[in-house]
């Protein structure tokens, strides 16, 4: 979510999930509907989610999710919001028992934990790893990660 004037945010969604008996951090997801490209089941979903209405910046390949459990794979599509537009300044959710939660980018990973003391969530694992990897770029941008033998 992009506003003149503001701190970028990530837009993420809280709901209740049966299998953990409570409330899970998520970002905005959906299936993919039959004849349904990728990019509009993540267009569709931000919007009946979130109330935004966003633009497609990247869609990834189909991606395994715990390829020694399942044959579950997921996209990750990445989707810009611009805050500045009408239709994104007082956004509507549609038949969505979801909570809406914007935090912004560069404290990402320390909202999220916050967040995680304060309301005793569980955190998407994808959620996580998006905040983890933003925090690591920001401190050591120059290093790039390899094992040493």
């Amino acid at each position: 979510l992009q506003r003149t004037l503001h701190y970028d945010c990530i837009v993420l969604v809280k709901q209740f999930r049966p299998p953990i008996n409570g409330y899970c951090l998520e970002f905005p997801a959906g299936l993919i509907e039959e004849n349904e490209s990728a990019e509009s089941a993540a267009l569709r979903e931000l919007e009946e989610e979130t109330g935004y209405k966003g633009e497609v910046i990247e869609c990834t390949p189909a991606l395994c999710l715990d390829p020694g459990m399942s044959n579950s794979t997921t996209h990750i599509v990445s989707v810009i919001i611009n805050g500045d537009k009408a239709e994104n300044t007082r956004p509507k959710q549609k038949l969505e028992f979801v909570e809406v939660i914007s935090l912004p980018k560069n404290d990402l990973l320390q909202r999220i934990d916050e967040l995680v003391a304060e309301e005793h969530l569980a955190v998407d694992a994808r959620v996580y790893t998006y905040a983890l990897a933003l925090k690591c770029a920001a401190e050591t941008p120059l290093q790039v990660p390899f094992m040493k033998f």
